[in-house]
């Protein structure tokens, strides 16, 4: 369904993205009236708003950014004929890798334009409900609350790629992005950037909004578990909330998801078995973008984190596997590294020498036969609510939390006596792998990025601070937008 639906949103014009909305034909207002004269049209417009979210949220590029940029993971090597054994960086992120994005070529522009797109989009959806008179307040309210969801999401996204993080600035007064709570108009809106504490403001406030529409009707047909509810914007906001230095806030949502979702961890015997079970999301996963389904009934795993990490055979095998980096984090014990990753010996160029060595690469479980795409677990709100006690000096609250997620794993207890907050962020580098939270981790403990085993970048150590822990804002919108600023260095 979702295919047709998307495809019936692009012809329809609904979205209108920051690079292109200067140069967007006319006549694209009587389509978007009669799309929202039904409130078939606003489901129509709802789940095209989904199916492009999880489009860029899938988006390869931007689903290894903070792991490839972090050093979780390495590059495998060719399997095909010509070039069998050899290791090369891949064309799509060539100079990301490097910490070498340019703004006039960025390997993450789609990301920008299509963020911006569903943002667009979101808005129509939002201006447009109260002409909706089908329907009762319980359904306007749950459609709102679902698509300040989905801008949320996408603001946030770009806040993270194209901000520095939070604590850049004491007052966080450096350049956040472009906040768009209105349609551009076609040759009117020049938007400027706010302030970075302007914009995680701007995410906090649409998602306590949405709490406050939720109901608990359903919109769409689908898993419950891939539309936003009360439970999964709590939890998004606990995640914003943290990232934007709002420690009890954090506290408080994470406290609501853990006591109240009905969602309990996976035990230390369910964890790898749960990763690897065919076409379903493990237990304690929140919110998840499930795999879109052919009319055969299989699914399309081109986007998915499988097509990144996937292993089908040793002629058969994805770009990316686990970085001795991060095995050598675990200890003994752990399920998450005695069993979470399937060792292969395949065949590689060494330099110097003739003949091809077979060497071992991990390929992680995490996303093997699981098509879906994981955006929050439960686990991630255990070590949300860890951080955020630590940070205001609750100690015990921290310990307790953590040692949550390490029994659970099998791991040491962390002690009082340790450093709390570098427990918790190597910790959350355990846990959180392959799931996108790395270097903005790095960036937000102000640590400096090292990539020692396999790394063959450019740049392989980076320093805190530095202009390269954000994105170039690609020059077409730049170009289009005088108004807007481009990142420092760039």
């Amino acid at each position: 369904m979702r295919n047709i639906l998307v495809y019936l949103t692009a012809i329809l014009l609904l979205s209108v993205s920051c690079s292109d909305f200067l140069e967007q034909e006319p006549g694209t207002q009587t389509s978007t009236e009669e799309l929202f004269s039904t409130y078939e049209g606003f489901q129509l417009a709802l789940n095209g708003c989904y199916y492009d979210l999880e489009d860029i949220s899938t988006f390869r590029q931007h689903a290894i950014y903070a792991d490839l940029l972090g050093g979780n993971i390495v590059f495998t090597p060719s399997h095909t004929s010509s070039s069998k054994g050899e290791i090369d960086v891949p064309y799509s992120v060539e100079n990301v890798y490097s910490f070498q994005d340019k703004e006039e070529s960025s390997d993450l522009s789609s990301l920008y334009d299509g963020a911006y797109e569903i943002i667009n989009a979101s808005n129509e959806i939002l201006e447009h409900l109260d002409q909706l008179t089908e329907v009762g307040d319980d359904v306007k309210r749950q459609l709102k609350a679902e698509t300040l969801c989905i801008r949320a999401l996408c603001h946030f996204y770009l806040v993270r790629m194209y901000s520095q993080n939070f604590s850049y600035t004491p007052d966080a007064s450096h350049l956040g992005i472009v906040c768009n709570e209105r349609t551009q108009q076609v040759g009117v809106d020049y938007p400027a950037r706010k302030t970075a504490v302007e914009s995680y403001s701007f995410v906090l406030n649409d998602l306590e909004d949405a709490i406050d529409n939720f109901t608990e009707i359903s919109l769409l047909s689908g898993p419950s578990y891939s539309y936003f509810n009360n439970i999964s914007c709590k939890a998004l906001l606990a995640r914003v909330a943290l990232y934007a230095n709002e420690y009890q806030m954090a506290v408080d949502y994470c406290s609501d998801v853990i006591l109240n979702s009905g969602i309990s961890l996976m035990s230390k015997e369910e964890y790898d078995n749960q990763w690897k079970e065919d076409n379903a999301p493990v237990s304690e996963i929140i919110f998840e973008f499930s795999a879109v389904q052919s009319e055969d009934g299989t699914y399309q795993t081109t986007n998915t984190m499988a097509g990144a990490y996937g292993f089908f055979s040793t002629s058969d095998y994805q770009e990316y596997s686990s970085s001795g980096d991060l095995l050598s984090l675990f200890e003994a014990g752990d399920v998450r590294g005695d069993s979470m990753f399937l060792e292969v010996d395949l065949p590689t160029v060494i330099p110097n020498q003739t003949d091809l060595e077979d060497l071992p690469y991990y390929f992680t479980h995490k996303f093997q036969d699981n098509p879906g795409n994981p955006l929050m677990r439960l686990s991630e709100l255990y070590l949300i609510r860890a951080e955020a006690y630590a940070r205001l000096d609750e100690q015990g609250n921290a310990l307790s939390d953590l040692n949550t997620i390490r029994d659970r794993a099998g791991a040491t207890p962390a002690l009082i006596t340790d450093d709390l907050l570098d427990e918790i962020f190597l910790e959350r580098r355990r846990e959180l792998c392959f799931e996108g939270h790395l270097l903005f981790d790095i960036a937000r403990f102000h640590k400096n990025v090292d990539r020692n085993d396999g790394c063959i970048a450019n740049t392989c150590h980076l320093d805190y601070p530095s202009n390269y822990f954000v994105l170039p804002i690609p020059r077409g919108n730049t170009y289009l937008n005088s108004n807007l600023v481009q990142n420092e260095g760039y």
